[in-house]
């Protein structure tokens, strides 16, 4: 079988849906090799067209093509329209591609399995810009009427879609799976050292959606309340809708209050921030799966999150569950954790061992799985 693998979104700054195209297309050629199976990267997608296509997920042998990553923006975006007309054939010819970027371009003859990361363009609509609610509700519509197969990156996101069109995947004979991501790094043996001042930690895009406004409410009443305040770092890129939140961590940090925000970082240094971290805050109105999470099980890092969306799914009994909007309950587990190390030992257990119940390997096998029933005569 010849899998087309959507890694678009990997050319560009990443954030999880961008993660998870690439650990996906990676452990798809991992796993699936000793079948023999052959594999086609496209780095411009449908519509998602890359300045730098280079930048995206880069991987080596005979059995993998990778036509469209040096190919420049004017020419990609000329030769997927003749692709969708049907004036023209995708590079590769694959028999099935999966499509991880939102985007569902015409495919043809080849089967379309669309990844739904979410559906907040739909149910929090205020939490997209409207370019992207417009770009997401259109790719989906588009997916609903051509994609073959769908996969879904939690139970939640699942019911998010069923909520929006009930009965539609039994009624439609659509296959679908659950298939999630998981940590890109193992799971640490043991607790790394941490310094006597480890930060609390938060990763994500600045914007509406990941309430950084709620972990700095929460962060006040701690300060507030604690002997010796640990520093809160902020790690992610510049989202929509970001100034106030910079313009507080300026206000904040006049005051005295320790809040840095350290913008988009390189991959080393996000793995050495969750391991000299005290504990990751994951504050959000909704998230599709939630990454991070896993990512500081991983590193053996204590998780406060919200109890909204996947998160809870995610997380299982392994982290601290708040409601998003109390940042009074946010900060009195803060304080539990500073003033109890029981807890802390107890979390960082039950983290490492929610982190080895995922894995890329069984999500690849899932979506390979999938693949195969499509390709069967």
């Amino acid at each position: 079988m010849k899998i087309g693998l959507d890694v678009a979104q990997t050319a560009a700054e990443r954030a999880g849906c961008a993660w998870y195209a690439d650990a996906l297309a990676r452990a798809i050629v991992e796993v699936g090799r000793p079948e023999g199976h052959t594999y086609v990267l496209y780095h411009q997608f449908g519509d998602w067209i890359n300045g730098e296509p280079g930048h995206g997920t880069y991987l080596t042998g005979r059995d993998i093509a990778m036509p469209m990553r040096t190919l420049a923006p004017v020419p990609a975006r000329a030769l997927w329209r003749q692709i969708e007309a049907g004036e023209a054939e995708l590079p590769g010819q694959p028999d099935v591609v999966v499509a991880a970027s939102f985007h569902a371009p015409r495919v043809a003859p080849a089967k379309l399995i669309y990844v739904v990361h979410d559906m907040v363009f739909w149910t929090h609509p205020d939490y997209a810009t409207a370019a992207t609610r417009l770009v997401c509700q259109r790719e989906l519509g588009q997916a609903i009427a051509t994609a073959s197969a769908f996969v879904f990156v939690s139970e939640a996101t699942r019911r998010d879609f069923e909520a929006l069109f009930p009965g539609w995947l039994q009624s439609s004979g659509r296959p679908h799976v659950i298939a999630g991501g998981a940590s890109r790094w193992a799971t640490l043996s043991h607790p790394p050292a941490k310094p006597a001042d480890a930060p609390w930690l938060m990763v994500g895009s600045v914007e509406p959606r990941k309430n950084h406004a709620g972990a700095l409410d929460a962060y006040e009443l701690y300060v507030d309340r604690s002997e010796r305040p640990r520093p809160l770092h902020l790690l992610g890129g510049r989202g929509w809708h970001s100034e106030a939140i910079h313009h507080r961590i300026t206000a904040m940090r006049r005051r005295g209050l320790r809040v840095s925000y350290r913008g988009y970082v390189d991959d080393p240094t996000l793995r050495a921030a969750y391991r000299t971290a005290r504990a990751l805050l994951q504050p959000s109105w909704h998230e599709g799966f939630g990454l991070p999470v896993l990512e500081a099980f991983s590193q053996r890092l204590p998780v406060i999150a919200s109890d909204r969306g996947s998160l809870p799914e995610v997380a299982g009994d392994a982290a601290l569950l708040c409601s998003p909007g109390n940042p009074a309950q946010w900060a009195e587990q803060m304080l539990a954790l500073d003033s109890d190390p029981g807890l802390v030992d107890r979390l960082v257990a039950a983290g490492g061992r929610r982190a080895e119940a995922f894995s890329w390997e069984k999500t690849a096998k899932t979506v390979l799985d999938l693949a195969r029933s499509l390709h069967l005569p």
